[in-house]
């Protein structure tokens, strides 16, 4: 083999090789905003396969989402609500609400599906441990909502709100008993044991 030929072919592998890895692009979901653009509602399924695994989490049409709950202060460091890390985000607010899953469990899922959608390593770390260390108290809080009776997936007949709708008062005025029953520790969830996207 020519001199430079292998360094050649082992950095095409090394390529090949994280490739395979998994960097399943989360798929664009179609989302409906409340009127202050802080809250959105999913208009459809969001499917995020884990890597190269079988295994789906599905955040259900009528979900409502707030994206990434940066605090304002650190907007002017290149982070906010949204991002490439958005879709993410969105699969994380469904795992702090459902609960299936540890918190620990949730946060490396988030960290697992923001770098399968190539965020930056210096946003994935900042998010990653900003959640680990302040996330404490929105999990408890929706734990809260959800004993109260309060509902984050709005339902069918429902989602043809007009635009001045906020979804804090719009919220009130659902009359609905029951979400659909996400079980204890769903399959997902063990993919969430490490931050390693899985091949």
């Amino acid at each position: 083999m020519k001199p430079g030929v292998s360094s050649v072919l082992a950095v095409v592998a090394g390529i090949c090789s994280s490739l395979a890895v998994g960097q399943q692009p989360i798929p664009a979901p179609v989302l409906k905003p409340f009127a202050d653009n802080r809250d959105w509602v999913l208009m459809e399924n969001l499917n995020y396969q884990i890597g190269q695994t079988s295994t789906v989490i599905v955040v259900p049409r009528g979900f409502v989402t707030d994206f990434a709950s940066i605090p304002q202060a650190f907007w002017s460091f290149g982070l906010s609500a949204h991002g490439r890390y958005s879709k993410a985000a969105i699969v994380h607010d469904y795992l702090y609400w459902t609960q299936g899953c540890s918190r620990e469990q949730a946060d490396n899922l988030l960290m697992i599906a923001m770098k399968e959608s190539n965020v930056d390593a210096g946003q994935r770390i900042a998010i990653y441990e900003g959640v680990r260390l302040g996330g404490s108290q929105p999990w408890l809080n929706n734990a809260d909502e959800r004993q109260r009776g309060l509902v984050r997936i709005v339902p069918e007949t429902a989602l043809n709100f007009g635009p001045e709708v906020v979804w804090r008062d719009y919220r009130s005025t659902l009359n609905v008993t029951t979400e659909l029953a996400v079980a204890k520790s769903p399959e997902y969830c063990l993919f969430g044991n490490s931050t390693d996207v899985p091949g």
